[in-house]
């Protein structure tokens, strides 16, 4: 049972929502790891002992080789006029979606989108087809089964993006519109249900006054301010119904202030108390 805890107490840090199930583990651990998002992949499953108290910003492992390509390529480079690069972000289907241009020369485009914890590098031709107005057509690497054609147009002067995107494999896909406007991220502590969980380090009674429910939502808002694009489909609707919110990454984890981490682990411990003596907490 200790090292049930010592793991899902992991789970909780980390928000691995997948790790579990690809290890082999056993149905109540399969139940935690469920609970939780992915902010990070494992390499080795016998590191989740070494340790109970750890930096949710440094475990797991190296961070994600396509978060470093997001982390290099945003923001964009200044060779380009600026009025054509950066990120355009909407609904894609069901979901939202960032598509950022960071590269526009001799008449290529590169660029890549994030949606629905997914990150795929796009690249293809830019052509003007009038005054502030260009043509992209842009390609998903094609690796995947869900890869697909980017086509549409951008309207400098308005900073829209009109097109529509066709998977290369019809099974299993749709096809989709979508409508983008170019939008900015910065990182603000101060939106959401509860803001101060990202700006003061809390004590103990803050966190009694939840229930297991509001304490889940407060460990992912943490998240979502800083623009981690969910996976789990629950967390991923919940955020893309904000107006704050915009997925700009999907590994996060070194962008958690000190106070964000210390409220992590104290909202976990409260989360696993009450999961194990709901009866007795009364709620």
């Amino acid at each position: 049972m200790h090292k049930i805890k010592d793991m899902k107490k992991i789970f909780y840090l980390l928000g691995i929502s997948t790790l579990l199930m690809a290890c082999g583990s056993t149905q109540e651990e399969q139940e935690a790891a469920k609970e939780a998002d992915s902010l990070a992949t494992v390499e080795n499953e016998g590191d989740l002992l070494a340790s109970t108290t750890m930096d949710p910003r440094t475990f797991g492992g190296a961070k994600h080789q396509d978060q470093l390509f997001i982390d290099d390529m945003f923001p964009a480079s200044d060779n380009t006029p600026d009025q054509i690069l950066g990120c355009y972000v909407g609904e894609f289907g069901k979901n939202m979606i960032n598509i950022t241009l960071y590269k526009i020369e001799d008449g290529r485009a590169e660029g890549y989108s994030v949606c629905a914890g997914n990150f795929r590098k796009i690249e293809g031709t830019v052509d003007l087809m009038q005054d502030d107005e260009y043509i992209f057509e842009m390609d998903e690497p094609g690796d995947d089964q869900y890869d697909g054609h980017f086509s549409f147009t951008l309207d400098a002067s308005e900073q829209m993006v009109k097109g529509s995107w066709t998977p290369f494999k019809e099974k299993g896909n749709s096809s989709k519109n979508y409508k983008l406007e170019k939008r900015e991220f910065h990182y603000n502590p101060n939106v959401g249900s509860w803001p101060e969980v990202s700006t003061t380090e809390l004590d103990d009674e803050f966190f009694m006054n939840y229930n297991s429910d509001e304490l889940a939502t407060m460990r992912n808002e943490i998240y979502a301010r800083h623009g981690y694009s969910f996976k789990n489909k629950d967390w991923r609707y919940y955020f893309e119904g904000k107006d704050w919110y915009m997925p700009m990454g999907i590994d996060i984890r070194d962008k958690l202030t000190e106070v964000e981490v210390a409220n992590i682990e104290k909202i976990y411990e409260y989360e696993s108390y009450m999961e194990d003596y709901y009866d007795e907490y009364g709620r």
